[in-house]
């Protein structure tokens, strides 16, 4: 019964969250200036960061880029242009709700949601760069549907990150770690 309790907890706080969300995002950032000024700078560093880290990835592996606030391009090409949808504040908040909701120690949360919400902006970065690439070397268009690809791709890694999280860094109370001292008794 002990558990079943848990996973209500645990599904009450994600909803919880998720509701924080839905109505910050989509009320609080329309009805109240301050709000909306505190929320879109949020945007604003993610977006610089995206932009900034992406150009510089391009130039390290030797394209010549133009980028300014909202695109990145290689010289010659389209470019990529970056949406606030794109920059991934609500999958970065989704997965910081859903490692902040689960039962750990905070000391462990205060270093896995930071490294998990890297990992995800890192993944954002290389679309980034993979789409410039291919926009210069294909025209314009882009065939594939990028946004629903790497919205699989990133929900994928979410999920991973979140088994890594149960299984590896949070293990079931009384469980213990294997260990070769535990399995030559």
């Amino acid at each position: 019964m002990g558990d079943l309790r848990s996973i209500n907890v645990f599904l009450a706080k994600i909803f919880l969250f998720f509701f924080i969300w839905l109505i910050a995002d989509h009320w609080l950032s329309h009805k109240i200036l301050w709000f909306h000024h505190f929320w879109t700078y949020f945007y604003h560093i993610l977006l610089v960061t995206l932009n900034n880290v992406s150009a510089w990835g391009l130039e390290l592996i030797g394209y010549e880029v133009v980028n300014n606030y909202r695109s990145v391009a290689i010289l010659g090409s389209y470019g990529v242009v970056i949406g606030n949808h794109c920059v991934g504040f609500g999958l970065s908040y989704g997965f910081a709700a859903l490692i902040i909701s689960y039962p750990g120690p905070l000391r462990k949360k205060l270093w896995f949601v930071p490294t998990g919400i890297a990992l995800i902006m890192l993944t954002n970065v290389i679309r980034v760069i993979v789409l410039a690439i291919s926009v210069k070397h294909k025209g314009g268009f882009v065939e594939l549907d990028q946004h629903d690809f790497f919205n699989y791709l990133i929900y994928g890694l979410i999920f991973l990150m979140w088994i890594v999280w149960v299984r590896f860094v949070v293990p079931p109370e009384g469980a213990k770690p294997q260990t070769v001292a535990n399995t030559t008794n």
